[in-house]
């Protein structure tokens, strides 16, 4: 190697060395249909949607994607959760939680109604508002409007949930008709 050869390769080096590392690590969209208010919409409109004569409730096939069910541990956070817990620290025993409220109903169905997003190298947090409408088998129709709000990890390029509070409240049915299908 000559002289210049080897200021350039020493040179070279020592800018790769001053990058900090979570520059060099694979990073996470920032805008499309990846980034994390994408995810949040498709969270809520696809994930929790349910239609008649969809089979079982399965979390992992339906939410899988949107958590990190290798290390599955955060907060998760709901005051519409089913049963006598609203706070889980796992997404798999979370998810899990809504399996018979998700097989008792005949659909499910959801609106967008706003959302904002802050978004970092990795991590983000996303605030969704969103309205809701659950028809079970046998019952009265509950009509809800709600937040969430999602912090997102970066896990091997792709965001992940590792934190949600949703809230919501119960409201008549026909004041959210005009939203239910919305994506904002």
């Amino acid at each position: 190697m000559t002289c210049n050869a080897t200021l350039r390769f020493a040179s070279l080096l020592l800018v790769a060395l001053t990058i900090p590392i979570s520059a060099r690590a694979a990073s996470c969209p920032q805008e499309g249909p990846t980034a994390p208010l994408a995810l949040h919409t498709e969270w809520i409109m696809k994930g929790w949607e349910r239609h008649e004569g969809d089979g079982e409730y399965d979390f992992v096939q339906k939410l899988g994607k949107f958590y990190d069910l290798k290390d599955s541990r955060g907060v998760f956070w709901d005051n519409f959760a089913p049963g006598g817990t609203q706070l889980f620290d796992d997404a798999a025993r979370y998810g899990a939680n809504w399996k018979g409220l998700q097989d008792a109903a005949r659909s499910v169905r959801h609106g967008v109604r706003d959302g904002d997003a802050v978004i970092g190298d990795t991590v983000s947090s996303t605030t969704l508002g969103f309205v809701g409408r659950l028809e079970p088998l046998e019952g009265e129709i509950v009509a809800f409007d709600a937040r969430s709000q999602i912090a997102w990890k970066c896990v091997e390029g792709a965001w992940k949930i590792r934190q949600e509070i949703n809230y919501a409240w119960v409201v008549e049915p026909a004041t959210i008709e005009p939203l239910l299908g919305k994506q904002q």
